[in-house]
């Protein structure tokens, strides 16, 4: 879904949804207001949601080997680590060898032979006045489909007419729904013949 996409669903929960108008809405301070709450909720879910991301490190040619580490800048975006780890020529997965220091920085043996990679958790790119309509949101579908209710009770909130608890309730129900696994348990069954021929499931 596109940044433009889910200012429409927001502005349609709160009624304030004017297709005809450049800003969506005939309500400057919603305007105004919408890209910054909108960042602020953005940012709450890709916390609760993370969204994976990855950085290769290319591993030094025979001739540049030392018996050293050499340092190296971690992505900017970078929230958490998730896995680090070497992939060979093969693309045989191996341990790496290295260590981090500070907030930025990884050292990595020169002696491995492959590329390192980093998996990591990161933050989205921040939403303000200049993001495009056409910005795809980097966060996952179904933390898609819950912010537009963060949004709106955070734009209703400072309207004393407004109900906006009823924004609040639902985005709370839909988070505790929020399936974070990032991989599920999977069952192989196997059929095969028991002694007496007759034919079972093997779990």
């Amino acid at each position: 879904m596109t940044y433009g996409e889910s200012k429409k669903q927001i502005l349609a929960l709160i009624e304030e949804y004017s297709p005809a108008m450049n800003n969506l809405t005939e309500d400057e301070d919603i305007a105004t207001r919408l890209p910054h709450l909108f960042d602020l909720a953005y940012q709450e879910l890709a916390q609760n949601k993370k969204i994976i991301a990855t950085k290769t490190y290319q591993g030094k040619s025979d001739e540049q080997r030392e018996d050293r580490y050499t340092s190296y800048t971690l992505p900017s975006d970078l929230y958490q680590i998730k896995n680090v780890f070497v992939l060979d020529e093969n693309n045989r997965k191996k341990n790496a060898d290295y260590y981090t220091l500070g907030n930025n920085k990884i050292y990595i043996n020169d002696n491995i032979d492959g590329q390192t990679i980093v998996e990591y958790y990161k933050y989205p790119q921040t939403i303000n006045e200049d993001t495009d309509d056409d910005f795809y949101l980097e966060i996952e579908q179904d933390a898609q489909s819950i912010l537009p209710y963060k949004v709106a009770d955070d734009i209703l909130k400072t309207d004393p007419s407004a109900d906006y608890t009823s924004f609040a309730t639902e985005y709370q129900r839909k988070l505790q729904l929020l399936d974070n696994r990032r991989n599920v348990p999977s069952v192989n069954l196997r059929e095969y013949e028991s002694d007496e021929n007759s034919g079972e499931l093997d779990i």
